[in-house]
């Protein structure tokens, strides 16, 4: 189902307590198992603080704004061009600011769902017909931390928003596109194993760590991307040394820091030019560039046209 609003907090804590026992969700909808449901909340807010919401594997995105997402103590800025995942059980606190009105659209997906269609994706093909309609469900954490929203995860939440807009709720089309949207963020959670083992061949509880550290940067990258953002300021997010956390930093992601703050820049430069009319000039000083002339080379570098000239394409 898709909701309008946030559901009173006070009715959702209890019925996560009751393991939704009575199947029914906000406003009285029936559900047809126990658990917590697979629900989309696309609203508008001025203002909300819901701390401390065990729910199920969630992703929180905006359409517009920023809102906080707190899990584990370490409080995270998502904006227009990032998503968080959470786990389930996983305690979250979502907050958005006064004075700075953010539009969600925070998938949640349902307990026995989520982990139904993860443990189908991760079964091998030569034993699908072998279990039959028999599923082993167990846990599958994702790890915390900011991921870019490329042009497919955008455009499968497109496809959502349209279909909803244009044909009302069809729970076949919805949890068909939730089948599809957990299948890429498999695919992404295998990128993150594969940075994890990239770094150092140490035991995998200490690369798990260290890829922890170092994905506090990435957070702290995408929260300050229009800032000057220096060396010091990423190893202190890190809690490494310069030294150590760039050779894991490229290690990790192929790319050292300056290229990866580059690349997430000439990013969000493409979605402001097409989007927007503001000048090319302050769009380059709100991305943190010296001056409008090296962004309109680093982004010719890039794209093979200058800004204008990209506007003038994407209009």
């Amino acid at each position: 189902m898709i909701l309008q609003e946030f559901p009173d907090i006070s009715w959702l804590k209890n019925q996560i307590d009751q393991g939704f026992s009575n199947k029914l969700g906000w406003g009285n909808f029936h559900l047809d198992t126990e658990g917590f449901p697979s629900v989309i909340i696309h609203t508008r807010s001025e203002e909300c603080f819901r701390p401390d919401i065990k729910g199920p594997i969630s992703l929180f995105l905006n359409i517009r704004g920023n809102s906080l997402c707190t899990v584990d103590g370490v409080m995270r800025q998502v904006g227009e061009d990032t998503y968080f995942i959470s786990n389930r059980g996983q305690p979250y606190t979502l907050q958005i600011e006064r004075g700075e009105p953010a539009e969600t659209f925070n998938i949640h997906f349902g307990e026995y769902f989520a982990e139904s269609v993860l443990n189908a994706l991760l079964t091998p093909a030569d034993s699908i017909l072998e279990r039959g309609r028999q599923q082993d469900v167990s846990f599958f954490p994702f790890f915390n931390q900011l991921h870019r929203r490329d042009d497919h995860f955008n455009s499968v939440i497109d496809r959502i928003l349209q279909a909803h807009q244009e044909n009302g709720f069809s729970r076949l089309l919805f949890e068909q596109q939730l089948t599809h949207l957990l299948g890429y963020l498999l695919g992404q959670q295998r990128d993150v194993s594969e940075a994890v083992n990239k770094l150092p061949p140490v035991r995998q509880s200490t690369r798990v760590e260290l890829y922890r550290r170092l994905s506090r940067a990435i957070d702290y990258i995408h929260a300050n991307v229009g800032e000057k953002i220096d060396l010091q300021d990423l190893s202190a997010a890190s809690f490494l040394s310069k030294y150590h956390f760039l050779r894991l930093f490229k290690l990790a992601y192929g790319l050292s820091p300056y290229q990866y703050i580059q690349d997430l820049r000439i990013e969000k430069a493409r979605g402001m030019l097409s989007k927007t009319t503001l000048p090319v000039a302050d769009l380059a000083y709100s991305l943190g560039f010296d001056n409008p002339q090296s962004f309109s080379r680093l982004f010719f570098q890039r794209l093979g046209l200058y800004p204008t000239h990209y506007r003038e394409q994407t209009k």
